[in-house]
């Protein structure tokens, strides 16, 4: 790490502080407190969340290439900061800048790590990783081999952390930042997310999982049983070792928004579940009746997803004619999320202001066409619908490639002038 490299990251550390400080984070951060306690005036909040990975929109607004610090342990921390900044300047959302950056910790998860194309075994199987990029891939069958049944059914999950490299990584960005912000590693995503299906659809085949709800029931049920145990175990061993963390800020929560409420932890030296936000889908059975997706999915889900304080449920795939069977098994249901394909006026009648109302817009609408009149209508429609009714967020996220450019600003733009 270089002098140049210091001095690069202290400047660009000194201007997130300064934006963070700026009055309408605290006006955000209050509003977005009120909206997730499910209280407050119900005006709708926006945020605009490009993809972050390598492939997704991030990297075209901030290119990877534009990175100027030479010690490649820097360029996520670089990265991170010029996004932040880059969204402080940009983007008229509600998105609350904090005088922070946050990574997850490095190690391993020994469930299945969705998008990591190095991972070689999970559930006790061997495995190919599966990346992401701009291309589709093929779900490989690992479950049609009775022994690779027994190494999932005898496996305990478990995150690894690499303590080694997260004391490197700490002491190198700290020491770039100088004290101006703070730095943060916290669990990985994968590790508290209960959905479950994810996990076994990339070791089982989508077409396979689909045979199965008919052909092999009772056998669908008892992986599903395990998994779930052994998820829920996982968590209780988190909480006990006070190994989480308070994520009631301006974390990314359950598929979209923002995770403040009014009130602190209980004990902010040892953060329970019952403090936290969680989190599960289904989007893998998206074409499964909802008589069998209360059978085969949501009670397992359920049982490690109603340890949290508050519940997230729901990302791309549609919830229509399931929001009352998610409240009846998650008492803790806070942020429901209503789809691009979901059916916007009839998620409005049944999640009325029992759960935020978190809808997703399609970001290809915005960010391939950009059809003003389309979007303006889709926006008043959503008004009409969810007007004075609904705790209404609109999260234009799932972003792949920003299209020409300022379309995510002139959609913000939009938003302001339909939504208030």
């Amino acid at each position: 790490m270089t002098i140049q490299d210091v001095n690069i990251i202290r400047e660009l550390a000194a201007r997130l502080r300064e934006i963070s400080q700026e009055p309408q984070y605290e006006v955000k951060r209050r509003r977005w407190m009120l909206h997730d306690a499910l209280a407050g005036d119900k005006q709708p909040l926006l945020w605009i969340c490009p993809d972050e990975d390598a492939n997704g929109g991030w990297a075209e607004l901030v290119p990877l290439n534009s990175l100027r610090t030479e010690d490649p342990d820097l360029h996520p921390l670089e990265w991170q900061l010029r996004r932040l900044i880059y969204h402080h300047d940009h983007f008229d959302d509600d998105f609350v800048i904090e005088p922070l950056v946050r990574f997850e910790m490095p190690g391993e998860y020994t469930g299945y790590t969705f998008a990591d194309s190095t991972q070689r075994t999970a559930w006790g199987i061997p495995i190919q990783g599966q990346g992401v990029s701009k291309h589709s891939y093929h779900l490989q069958n690992y479950l049609d081999d009775e022994e690779n049944v027994e190494k999932l059914l005898a496996h305990e999950v478990d995150f690894l952390p690499d303590e080694a490299r997260i004391q490197t990584l700490r002491t190198k960005y700290e020491e770039a930042v100088g004290g101006q912000i703070r730095v943060d590693f916290v669990l990985p995503y994968v590790v508290l997310v209960q959905s479950l299906l994810i996990e076994l659809v990339h070791l089982r085949g989508l077409e396979e999982l689909m045979y199965d709800l008919y052909e092999s029931p009772e056998w669908l049920l008892r992986i599903m049983d395990h998994m779930s145990d052994s998820k829920t175990r996982l968590l209780d061993r988190l909480e006990r070792e006070n190994r989480l963390f308070d994520n009631r800020t301006n974390i990314y929560t359950g598929s979209g928004g923002l995770g403040y409420l009014p009130d602190p932890p209980q004990d902010p030296g040892h953060i329970r579940l019952s403090d936290m936000w969680g989190f599960a889908d289904a989007q893998e059975f998206t074409s499964v009746s909802p008589k069998m997706f209360e059978e085969f999915a949501l009670p397992y889900q359920a049982q490690g997803l109603k340890k949290f304080g508050m519940a997230c449920y729901g990302c791309c795939e549609p919830l229509d004619q399931k929001y009352d069977m998610i409240f009846k098994h998650l008492p803790n249901i806070r942020r429901l999320s209503v789809s691009p394909w979901a059916n916007i006026d009839l998620a409005a009648e049944q999640i009325q202001d029992r759960a935020i109302y978190s809808w997703k817009p399609s970001p290809s609408l915005v960010t391939m066409t950009f059809d003003e009149d389309t979007l303006r209508g889709q926006l008043r429609h959503l008004r009409q619908a969810t007007g004075g009714k609904c705790f209404t967020e609109v999260i234009l996220k799932d972003i792949r490639t920003c299209g020409a450019p300022g379309s995510l600003e002139r959609y913000a733009k939009l938003f302001r002038e339909e939504m208030g």
